[in-house]
């Protein structure tokens, strides 16, 4: 996934799963702002999804 300025993206984060803001991007890297930690991977994503402003997601993770 291509980082873009100011786009939501989740990952592993402790125990949890954990969502930040791209605060930076450059050629060489980006770098992001901590938001928020969420108990499961879903709570995370469709979290993101509202941010991103896309609506719910249409799936569920397997």
């Amino acid at each position: 996934m291509k980082a873009i300025l100011g786009q939501y993206h989740y990952a592993p984060h402790r125990r949890n799963w954990g969502v930040w803001v791209w605060t930076s991007v450059t050629e060489t890297g980006a770098s992001g702002t901590f938001v928020k930690d969420f108990q499961s991977k879903e709570e995370a994503r469709e979290y993101v999804w509202k941010m991103n402003g896309w609506g719910c997601p249409k799936t569920k993770l397997s």
